[in-house]
């Protein structure tokens, strides 16, 4: 246990650093610090989840790309429609189930929110979503967009990956 404490506290300290290094040019344009903006909210997103589960003996969620390919197309659609749904969750589920060989799968969506602590905390207050961030799952996409109003609005896609055959 103390290892995975110690491995936790690595990985803050290494973001930490890499945060603090990261600065913004005059010449940066808009986009381009809405997106470091967007990536820093995503990332603490990631980490607090993988918190909150260690927290509950949990083990983390590792990233999969096409989870959080799923869920950055996932956003921009709510974005469009102007409304959070989960409409088209069966045909994003196939796509895992195709093509990471998942065994299931679970989604989690939201907006309004203004920081990653603010959309954890109302996950966490709601028992839906928090069977989610604390189910049986080994990976997780996440994306954070804000539309033209400066709303963000959320998408995470959680997966459980089936264990590859033993060739032994």
């Amino acid at each position: 246990m103390k290892t995975y404490y110690f491995k936790t506290w690595l990985i803050l300290s290494c973001f930490a650093v890499l945060t603090c290094t990261v600065s913004c040019s005059k010449d940066d344009s808009l986009e381009d610090i809405e997106k470091l903006e967007t990536l820093s909210i995503e990332e603490e997103i990631f980490q607090l989840v993988n918190l909150h589960r260690a927290s509950i003996g949990k083990e983390p969620l590792a990233i999969n790309n096409l989870a959080t390919e799923l869920a950055e197309e996932h956003t921009h659609y709510m974005i469009a429609q102007k409304d959070i749904s989960h409409d088209y969750f069966d045909e994003r589920s196939d796509r895992l189930f195709n093509e990471e060989k998942a065994s299931r799968t679970g989604e989690n969506v939201a907006y309004g929110q203004q920081s990653a602590k603010d959309v954890m905390d109302a996950w966490i207050d709601s028992s839906g979503h928090r069977a989610n961030i604390e189910g049986d799952f080994t990976h997780i996409g996440i994306s954070v967009v804000k539309n033209s109003s400066g709303v963000y609005y959320f998408t995470q896609i959680f997966l459980k990956k089936k264990p590859e055959p033993n060739n032994t």
